[in-house]
């Protein structure tokens, strides 16, 4: 029975644990997104890991975090109206959390007519012991105009 009692305290503190993670990559989500509105490549690449890939789409892969800085680093000028992320999931496992959602964005490219993009997107999240939530790998996929994510 006391097994029992504790292997049931020892589920529940982890739930409260994994509930408290997923706020924290939640919120950690939110402040890049301030961030991403910035258009600020060195304030957004500090949101990823050193060994951080980012996926996007059309492009091969952007690994390392300096490279994800000069990626972001090679649109100057672009005004960013609207940048959002909606979380529909954030699944934590230890130090690792998975969140899945729907992006939209609204951007000025210099020269260019306004343009929207919308989709889903995964990032997965990773935590040292300690240290804050970053971004290790970034997955967007796209969904034609006037479909809904």
């Amino acid at each position: 029975m006391r097994i029992l009692v504790a292997a049931i305290v020892g589920l529940s503190a982890c739930a409260r644990d994994d509930s408290a993670a997923a706020r924290q990559v939640a919120e950690a989500m939110q402040r890049y997104q301030a961030v991403a509105r910035t258009v600020n490549p060195d304030s957004m690449a500090a949101f990823y890991t050193p060994a951080a890939t980012l996926f996007e789409p059309g492009i091969r892969p952007i690994h390392t975090r300096d490279s994800i800085r000069a990626f972001l680093a090679s649109f100057p000028g672009v005004k960013v109206h609207v940048a959002t992320a909606t979380p529909d999931s954030i699944e934590v496992y230890g130090h690792t959390a998975y969140l899945w959602g729907s992006y939209f964005e609204r951007l000025d490219f210099p020269g260019q007519p306004t343009s929207e993009q919308h989709g889903k997107f995964v990032a997965q999240w990773v935590r040292g012991d300690g240290g804050p939530w970053l971004i290790h790998r970034m997955f967007r996929v796209p969904l034609p105009p006037g479909s809904t994510p």
